[in-house]
């Protein structure tokens, strides 16, 4: 059966690189309805995931369903019983991997070995796998029937382990009063991850399922784990797409390169009204501190009036966004450039006027001279504040390679 997505308007032939690595986890419930509702609110975002990763999938006769746009991917069974994991890779980023499926000769896990020339994060990450376990109730006490060393393995290659652990702990959880036998189930799976350098990805405390009965407990069970080497390109664990109806959250996990990463808008100080600024501070009105401060009273004090004197900054300051091709010594010629461009059109416009051919040489040699003028000007700048902390970036800018260590 197949389902579409229209509103993606189908494949990019060519998705502009570099893109950050999104991945949905959930727990379907083995619910049609619910599996179609999570893969419906993938509209809701500016991109697909890359990944999809499910618990308790759906199925029928052993055999998964299908999305458009979506290659599933799932671990053997026999006897007509269905994957207990599964794996959704959207078309386009598969179209730019190779995609090794590894299973553990087991329903309920299930890795994939991503490999790529181009690399995920930077030329040199080009492999990166992902576990996905769905893990219940062992045969033991306290126990639980996907093992520690499966789910965290030791592994030269970027990892990233998630899932339905069904395990309770302190570390992502930690205002729950805990049972002893939930803490002895869950400390053997959070020692191996502490052991291998496995970093938790869980915003604590945020739960992951809620009971759909009047006594159960809200928990945190629908964990993600990132190795040493690939915690660096964690980016965001956000609960924010809305329930396909099932008693778990499903999850996005965003990695990307910090190169890549959009700076936060800042205040751009130079062009603030410093003349309003200061007629708006004269007019604050600071209340007068509590007579008898209390730790709480006072702090409440100081935020609301800190409050009122940042207001009006922000009020007065509008805000730039930093990029990474925004250049310092850039803003100044943008009038110069619009002159250039507003010559250039006006002599393409009549071929034949010498005096709009003659005004757009000016307009050209005008704006590439104060290009030159102000590369010298940021330069000289540059030098004249460097650091001992900054002069050897200062000799790799004008080398143009790294600096040999004396």
């Amino acid at each position: 059966m197949q389902h579409n997505l229209s509103s993606w308007g189908g494949e990019q032939a060519s998705p502009p690189p570099p893109k950050p690595f999104t991945l949905i986890q959930h727990n379907c419930l083995g619910s049609w309805d619910v599996f179609l509702s999570l893969f419906g609110s993938f509209t809701q975002l500016a991109h697909p995931p890359s990944i999809v990763a499910l618990q308790d999938p759906p199925g029928y006769r052993g055999k998964l369903p299908s999305f458009n746009l979506f290659t599933s991917f799932s671990p053997p069974t026999s006897g007509g019983c269905k994957p207990r994991v599964a794996f959704y890779v959207y078309s386009s980023f598969l179209s730019t991997i190779s995609l090794l499926p590894r299973s553990f000769g087991r329903g309920d896990v299930m890795a994939l070995d991503l490999f790529t020339p181009n690399g995920f994060f930077n030329p040199s990450t080009t492999g990166f796998t992902i576990i996905n376990s769905y893990s219940t109730k062992g045969r033991a006490n306290n126990t639980r029937s996907v093992p520690p060393d499966i789910i965290f393995p030791s592994s030269t290659l970027p990892t990233l382990t998630l899932g339905d652990l069904n395990i309770h702990h302190p570390t992502a959880d930690p205002l729950r009063t805990f049972k002893e036998d939930e803490i002895a189930t869950s400390t053997p799976y959070f020692d191996r991850a502490t052991d291998l350098g496995f970093s938790l990805l869980n915003t604590p405390g945020v739960f992951t399922r809620f009971s759909m009965s009047l006594v159960g407990r809200p928990g945190v069970l629908d964990l993600a784990f990132a190795c040493p080497l690939l915690s660096p390109y964690f980016s965001e664990w956000s609960d924010s797409l809305p329930s396909p109806g099932s008693d778990h959250i499903p999850i996005l996990l965003r990695f990307e390169a910090p190169l890549f990463r959009a700076p936060p808008p800042t205040p751009n100080w130079v062009l603030s009204d410093w003349a309003a600024i200061d007629t708006a501070l004269k007019e604050t009105i600071i209340s007068s501190p509590p007579p008898l401060p209390t730790t709480s009273s006072l702090d409440v004090w100081l935020s609301t009036n800190l409050g009122k004197v940042t207001s009006q900054f922000a009020l007065h300051t509008p805000m730039k966004r930093v990029t990474f091709r925004s250049k310092p010594w850039w803003s100044e010629l943008l009038v110069l450039r619009k002159a250039y461009n507003s010559a250039l059109r006006s002599s393409k416009r009549d071929r034949f006027d010498a005096s709009l051919l003659a005004s757009a040489r000016a307009a050209r040699s005008a704006y590439f001279k104060a290009i030159k003028k102000a590369k010298r000007a940021h330069w000289s700048s540059f030098l004249a504040s460097a650091t001992p902390q900054t002069v050897w970036t200062a000799k790799r800018f004008a080398v143009g390679r790294p600096p040999p260590f004396p």
